[in-house]
């Protein structure tokens, strides 16, 4: 008698083990891996910190605790070209890109580096709020088969240019800049037309590039040069706002494999949600940023007259959309804008 119940309770021991292992294997948490060159720190200095950390914040809690985003950030898995071929293969899981580099894998994305798209950040956050929009974005990354979707589209804030050699308030002044642009024709194409040398150049080299000569200037977000600094060697900041500058969240297709089926849509409902976030703290974190550089001594900001630059440019939007086959994209823009 003795012997049998010791037998009954360790049968009844070891299937409860074994179902509680069976459990806490079903429970488990998918951890993804997520990269960014952008420059974190406390308090956050660019936009993008404020989505990721968002994401990384709330991924658990909207996916019923199986999906769980930690965002490496500052370029700690590499710069954005090499995050998004690690992306398609499965290396890593996520990342966020802006549209220069984007552009090699989906050259559709290139409508967005035409200048003067965008009116206002209350038009921007329009066109961003837009399922439409949105959902022909994914449908175009989509048939691209890179091995990874589009999971959201957020913003970093309108894009202005910076230099080092005099303050710039006109097309002349522009003239002879060797000027740094990201990795896209088209970007090549708009700084060629309005006067300048443009070289492409990454971004976590822009800092000693221009503090060696190398490049003249560059353009970015308010938030971004001051987060990376851009105003110790290149002080004259002219606030061109010729881009209310796009960026966009991947997810790889290995990675969705491993998130269990019920917690995908979740989990792209978060990536989205973190592409909003970060657009709305755009708006705020430009006004404080600006507000930073017109208090530094040796900054210069100038206020300018953007209508020559609009009128130059403008032009090529309705041809870069037909070469890309996006009109219908362009219309949407547009639309949003109430013309």
């Amino acid at each position: 008698m003795f012997n049998a119940r010791i037998i009954r309770r360790t049968a009844i021991a070891a299937l409860t083990g074994s179902f509680m292992l069976w459990a806490g294997v079903a429970q488990s948490t998918v951890t993804l891996r997520m990269g960014s060159e952008e420059p974190f720190s406390k308090p956050p200095r660019v936009a993008a910190q404020y989505g990721l950390d968002w994401l990384a914040e709330n991924s658990e809690r909207l996916t019923n605790n199986e999906v769980k985003v930690r965002v490496s950030a500052n370029a700690m898995l590499g710069p954005e070209k090499e995050l998004l071929k690690s992306v398609a293969a499965g290396v890593i899981d996520a990342c966020v890109a802006s549209p220069g580099n984007t552009a090699a894998l989906v050259p559709e994305v290139q409508l967005f580096s035409a200048s003067y798209l965008f009116k206002d950040f209350n038009h921007v956050m329009k066109v961003l709020e837009n399922e439409e929009f949105f959902k022909r974005l994914q449908q175009i990354v989509k048939d691209r088969n890179l091995g990874m979707q589009l999971a959201g589209v957020a913003l970093t804030g309108s894009r202005n240019l910076y230099n080092r050699v005099r303050p710039v308030t006109n097309l002349k002044e522009l003239e002879g800049l060797k000027m740094r642009v990201m990795n896209s024709p088209t970007e090549s194409r708009v700084w060629s037309n309005l006067g300048t040398l443009p070289t492409t150049i990454p971004a976590p080299e822009i800092y000693s590039a221009l503090q060696s000569g190398v490049v003249d200037a560059g353009e970015s977000s308010i938030s971004a040069i001051v987060a990376s600094k851009y105003y110790e060697v290149a002080p004259n900041i002219s606030l061109t706002h010729h881009q209310f500058n796009l960026m966009f969240y991947f997810i790889g297709d290995k990675a969705l494999e491993k998130v269990p089926a019920g917690s995908r849509d979740a989990l792209m409902a978060a990536f989205r949600e973190a592409a909003l976030v970060q657009a709305r703290a755009a708006v705020d974190l430009q006004e404080r940023s600006l507000q930073f550089l017109k208090e530094r001594p040796k900054v210069s900001v100038q206020e300018i007259d953007v209508t020559p630059f609009q009128e130059r440019l403008r032009p090529m939007q309705d041809e870069l959309a037909a070469s890309l086959n996006v009109q219908d994209l362009l219309k949407m823009v547009r639309d949003a804008a109430g013309n």
